[in-house]
């Protein structure tokens, strides 16, 4: 994409308030201080929301900014000579292509972020893991000396960097499909696609449209670290240098490699160029899943000159992130495990399947919420897995067919209830809905957090 030509800007048009919508108003408020010709710019800000998250601070922000609350229409986006759109925007809505038809730009933070910063950055996009590995590249790095900065889909809003005084050594950027959709100048010093797993169906017509967006990752990296046990996602020609990760051993690349290692391993070690540099029982993380984000987070930091060996030394006191696969008990002997994060069937797929080899009882699932048009047969393979599966929320029924003797549920608080009454020592109860939660909850966080309150209370009731 060209260059913005601000000194072209009279109408400045942004869709979408929160967290994002008010770090676009304080950058614009910040590019008018500092350039005289874009003092009378005229800004509008559309939220269809009554009152949508962050409306306070951005009038204060910019006081002078008219808010509108209703949708836009082609008229107000055909006026604009930039417009500026959050993530959950459709670009896809008819007022979006028409204005980008008439060679109105439609960027998004970081496509701002891009033209204006010269740091060094590396990035993750990918259907699950983006959080867990966003974390643990910054970890490293920090633990390695180096001021790296978590920023985009998790952490700070992106444009928050171009105003800090001191700037960071470099930046770890958690990209969504959305995000990168209407991404086209960030150059990367490398990027990673860690896997792909329906999602958002909803908002994509096609898996193959939804890979496409998350492929943008890949336009001007110069490392491009991709899963090789999904080889299809790959974009071609691979024109950047190829560092791949996966569950099998490689000489070149990173890798898995089963059995006992040396006399002091554990079963599984992660290996890079056919050597051992991390036994999966000096992690503090569990599942075989999360040695496959470890692989990808090295090969990230290697990107930003970190060396590996000292990398999978950090990365050692990485202790995971809340809501992903995260131990919230073990009272009694049964482990309750809240991956309330997995708001995909990619996501629970990989829970399952990473945790099932360290339950030595059985595995209860929960699981269910807004499902955002998946196809739950997709995760036919995975329930085989489960011994007890508990479903809830308005899709809970739908991915209930998939399993013989599954049971059907109203709420989180009950689902835990009838898991209690059904464990015995050695069980896992994981929760790993498959589904996003806002049919009962304000988002993973507040699903995650009465999980970990509904469990809490069994052992206090019986204390």
């Amino acid at each position: 994409m060209k260059k913005i030509a601000w000194q072209n800007m009279k109408h400045i048009v942004v869709l979408g308030l929160g967290k994002t919508g008010v770090s676009v108003l304080r950058y614009l408020q910040n590019k008018k201080q500092q350039d005289k010709k874009l003092a009378n710019v005229q800004i509008r800000v559309f939220d269809s929301r009554s009152n949508p998250p962050g409306l306070d601070e951005a009038k204060q922000i910019l006081g002078d900014t008219e808010f509108l609350n209703r949708r836009w229409e082609l008229e107000d986006t055909l006026a604009a000579d930039l417009i500026i759109t959050s993530p959950g925007i459709d670009l896809r809505e008819e007022p979006i292509v028409l204005a980008r038809d008439a060679n109105i730009p439609v960027v998004g933070d970081v496509e701002l972020f891009a033209q204006e910063s010269n740091l060094p950055v590396i990035a993750v996009t990918g259907s699950n893991g983006k959080s867990t590995v966003t974390r643990m590249v910054e970890f490293i790095a920090q633990k390695c000396g180096k001021n790296v900065v978590a920023a985009g889909n998790i952490g700070l809003p992106v444009l928050e960097l171009l105003q800090q005084k001191e700037q960071p050594d470099a930046v770890m950027l958690e990209l969504s499909s959305f995000q990168l959709e209407s991404v086209s100048s960030l150059n990367l010093k490398a990027a990673a696609l860690l896997n792909i797993s329906a999602d958002h169906m909803d908002r994509y017509g096609t898996i193959e449209e939804y890979v496409k967006a998350k492929q943008r990752i890949f336009t001007n990296a110069k490392t491009w670290v991709l899963n090789r046990q999904q080889q299809d996602t790959w974009p071609h020609p691979i024109t950047g240098k190829l560092m791949s990760f996966g569950d099998d051993a490689h000489p070149q690349h990173f890798g898995l490699l089963s059995g006992n290692v040396d006399r002091s391993s554990g079963p599984v070690a992660v290996t890079y160029r056919g050597n051992v540099v991390l036994r999966a029982d000096q992690l503090k993380l569990q599942g075989i899943h999360n040695l496959i984000n470890v692989q990808a987070a090295l090969a990230l930091c290697e990107g930003i000159s970190i060396d590996v060996e000292q990398a999978a030394s950090a990365v050692k006191e990485f202790i995971g992130l809340p809501h992903r696969c995260e131990l919230v008990s073990s009272d009694g002997d049964v482990l309750w495990v809240n991956d309330s994060k997995a708001t995909n069937i990619g996501a629970t797929a990989a829970a399952v399947e990473g945790l099932r080899p360290t339950v030595n009882g059985r595995l209860l699932l929960i699981a269910g919420g807004h499902g955002k048009g998946a196809d739950f047969r997709e995760l036919q393979s995975t329930l085989e897995r489960v011994d007890i599966l508990l479903t809830i929320g308005e899709d809970g029924p739908r991915l209930g067919q998939l399993f013989n003797g599954s049971r059907q549920v109203k709420s989180l608080q009950q689902a835990v209830e009838l898991a209690s009454s059904l464990v015995q020592a050695g069980d896992m109860v994981l929760l790993s809905p498959a589904c996003a939660s806002f049919d009962q909850f304000d988002n993973f966080e507040h699903r995650g957090e009465s999980f970990r309150q509904a469990v809490e209370a069994l052992y206090v009731d019986s204390a």
